[in-house]
């Protein structure tokens, strides 16, 4: 039986590997023995990758120039403790990010992962305010609320898991986080939030309003707003309303709280702007305190990820003696080496420029090409960070029932039939604690051509089709 025609399950993880995969019974785990630029090889065929693994890949696949700056790294020295001493890379690539922030930020530090950044944040977060009230005449009590989003996804370890709204990830876990002081609002998702009558604007303003009562209902106690400029997983891709981030950020001033910023899959030119909240307004409007990125940031060719924020909280951090935290990779040399070679190559060939222009050409081709599809009912994001919601009514926006495993089987069509990779959302649509809703996401690689584009729309809307034919005939 197909995966196309299996309601149950996919292909079956390899039963004599010695890895376990993160999902034990349908694991496509087909084994990839190289790559080129858009494009993935296994032993059987090529894999046009839409989905840049997922997110990361931003520069394609065995870039030449990226691994040669790894090798001369390599023949100086691959590894320097950062507790003890700095390198060269970290420290020009530190230098590159604050130049191209445009003065929103002075310092950075350098981890892994996105998780282990979003550990980080939460850490300077709560130093930042232990500093601030030690630092205060007369000292007052510390800050220790974070306001987060629901439904929203941070990391998976379990800090970042604490101030993720999505309950899929953290049910297993709630006994280790049920005690983090974190309460969560409402993110911003026109599709479903808008009421009859109700313009974006006045959405923007009730979300906003919803906000500020939080903030009211903890009196003085909030360290933190945590939020994706842009969804990721957890929504498929939602791009704020206009005039949405400028009102968090007011909001977040007048209440004397940190905005942080998680770009780590939105992030460094994913959107056509090197930090996609530069979209929505100046430094002074929508700059956030912190901002956390990875992914895109070392394009996969090494383990990265960085912590930014503003001269202010690196001031009071380091009057307060300096920052409690550290992990033995931190601003690890390859992967600074790498991402520095990533991110001038990006800024060198004006690859933002084409992620704006490819994407303005994906958004249009996407929505021509799928625009009669009975299941389609929105399609969103920003530059190439495309999401797709897949509904049961277009008019009510009724999500699929999980049974038709609408996603699984549109991931293993397009991957088997199509040749082409894409990524699945994790659920939009919660109530009484279950999860429903299919999305999913696409997110080419920066050097993507016009040919590539149409080829991986026409890819994907054809797995769309004949997945929507086989799941309408079980649900009648």
């Amino acid at each position: 039986m197909s995966a196309l025609n299996d309601p149950t399950g996919g292909m079956a993880a390899p039963s004599d590997s010695a890895i376990l995969y993160r999902t034990l019974h349908s694991q496509p785990a087909q084994l990839v023995i190289e790559g080129h630029d858009s494009y993935l090889v296994t032993e059987s065929s090529e894999i046009l990758d839409a989905s840049s693994g997922p997110g990361v890949t931003c520069l394609g696949h065995s870039n030449k120039e990226v691994h040669q700056a790894i090798i001369e790294q390599m023949q100086k020295i691959s590894f320097v403790y950062s507790g003890l001493n700095t390198t060269k890379p970290a420290e020009d690539l530190a230098a590159f990010l604050i130049e191209e922030s445009q003065g929103a930020f002075a310092k950075v530090l350098f981890n892994s992962g996105g998780s282990e950044a979003t550990e980080t944040a939460m850490k300077v977060v709560r130093q930042y305010c232990l500093a601030k009230s030690l630092l205060s005449n007369p000292p007052t009590p510390a800050r220790e609320h974070i306001i987060s989003r629901f439904p929203s996804y941070h990391g998976n370890t379990l800090g970042a898991l604490a101030i993720s709204g999505h309950p899929f990830r953290k049910g297993p876990f709630i006994p280790y986080l049920s005690a983090a002081p974190i309460s969560f609002v409402s993110t911003c998702y026109p599709y479903r939030q808008l009421r009859d009558g109700e313009t974006e604007d006045e959405l923007c303003q009730r979300l906003l309003q919803e906000l500020e009562a939080e903030f009211e209902k903890y009196d003085g106690n909030v360290a933190a707003f945590w939020m994706e400029p842009l969804s990721g997983t957890s929504q498929a891709c939602t791009a704020p309303l206009k005039g949405y981030i400028p009102g968090v950020k007011k909001i977040c001033k007048k209440y004397g709280a940190l905005l942080v910023m998680d770009e780590i899959i939105c992030g460094m030119g994913r959107t056509g702007y090197l930090f996609s909240w530069m979209e929505d307004g100046s430094v002074e409007e929508a700059g956030p305190d912190l901002m956390t990125c990875a992914k895109a940031l070392g394009g996969g060719y090494a383990p990265i990820s960085a912590v930014l924020m503003t001269a202010e909280v690196a001031k009071v951090l380091t009057e307060s003696g300096g920052y409690n935290g550290g992990f033995t990779y931190q601003a690890h040399t390859l992967g600074c080496a790498a991402s520095l070679c990533v991110q001038r190559i990006v800024k060198r060939d004006n690859l933002l420029e084409n992620v704006k222009k490819m994407g303005e050409l994906f958004f249009r081709s996407m929505r021509q090409r799928l625009k009669d599809s009975p299941y389609v009912g929105d399609i969103r994001g920003r530059g190439l960070f495309l999401g797709v919601e897949f509904v049961r009514d277009r008019k009510t926006k009724e999500p699929l029932p999980p049974t038709s495993r609408f996603g699984g089987r549109l991931l293993e069509y397009a991957w088997e039939k199509e040749r082409v990779s894409m990524l699945l959302g994790m659920g939009t649509v919660h109530k009484d604690g279950k999860v429903a809703g299919d999305t999913a996401l696409l997110l080419p690689m920066y050097i993507i051509t016009e040919v590539e584009v149409q080829e991986i729309v026409e890819k994907f809307a054809r797995s769309v089709v004949a997945v929507t034919e086989v799941v309408m005939k079980e649900l009648v």
